[in-house]
């Protein structure tokens, strides 16, 4: 299969790059430069030579869905920061249509143990769920010229992770927002109570000081009355805990390499793993606390 970049971001570009040369029959054709999307030609024809598909890396322009539709290009739609909610609706409505196939990348979701764990859910493993926390953090920014804070930066993946895993309805949301370093809005933690009395903690702060080993730290718990699971989900770590045992849960890709796996495997039929409604859903949730 193969596939067109679009976007400027180099550390993203080679996630994806490696990802493919992982699946093995992806191939990474070429990458557009963001400034060349104006010119109207550009992307019609760095997808000549078969192409298969598209991992935009900006945010898309209704050119470039435009370009996308007529050239019937599958599509990952990973920009660094998502468009309004208002503003995914329409390309939604858009991309159905016109029968568009856009997966977008919401990380925390295709992470591989996240899909383990939505499995044990769904089976009924963790009886009645009780609680989620997840802790999502990044490196401390080097600076405060950071163009996002923490809420804008993850919250949306969050909340989607949160509404993918527990189901049900929010009854109450609320946000603690602030600035350690000034200037730069880098922490933000959300307290969700689902109508079922659900309970999820979601910290989405910068929270990781500058000589933490790697770059980001995702870490999911989840119970019910009838076990919990504790991941260390970047280090491919997972417990699940019940009244008789205690047993790993195993999984060896990140979500760069299951993204691609959508794209390649299912069937033009087939609804992406997570969609722009979703994806609005949590943004709109997002835009309430801004």
């Amino acid at each position: 299969m193969k596939l067109l970049l679009v976007g400027s971001d180099m550390t993203k570009a080679a996630a994806y790059r490696r990802a493919a040369d992982t699946l093995g029959d992806c191939e990474i054709v070429g990458q557009v430069a963001a400034g060349e999307l104006s010119r109207r030609s550009a992307l019609p024809a760095a997808l000549t030579g078969n192409v298969h598909g598209v991992i935009a890396l900006e945010r898309i322009s209704d050119q470039m869905i435009d370009m996308l539709i007529k050239e019937n290009a599958r599509t990952l739609y990973d920009p660094p920061i998502f468009d309004s909610a208002a503003r995914l609706l329409e390309m939604a409505d858009r991309a159905a249509r016109n029968n568009l196939w856009i997966l977008p990348v919401l990380p925390l979701r295709l992470l591989p143990v996240a899909q383990r764990i939505q499995e044990q859910v769904t089976a009924g493993v963790l009886g009645q769920l009780l609680y989620l926390k997840l802790t999502y953090s990044e490196r401390l920014p080097a600076g405060v010229s950071t163009p996002s804070g923490a809420l804008a930066k993850r919250g949306c993946g969050a909340l989607d992770l949160l509404r993918w895993l527990l189901g049900g309805e929010i009854a109450d949301l609320q946000v603690a927002r602030g600035s350690l370093a000034p200037g730069f809005e880098d922490v933000a933690i959300l307290s969700v109570a689902l109508a079922d009395k659900t309970y999820a903690t979601l910290d989405v702060s910068w929270s990781l000081p500058h000589g933490y080993p790697k770059t980001a730290s995702i870490t999911i718990e989840i119970g019910g009355t009838s076990g919990s699971i504790r991941s260390d989900a970047l280090n491919q770590n997972a417990q699940l805990y019940t009244r008789q045992s205690s047993r790993s849960l195993n999984w060896g890709s990140d979500w760069h390499v299951e993204a691609l796996r959508s794209l390649k495997t299912l069937a033009t039929s087939d609804a992406p793993p997570s969609a722009l409604e979703d994806l609005a859903w949590a943004q709109t949730q997002v835009e309430k606390l801004a």
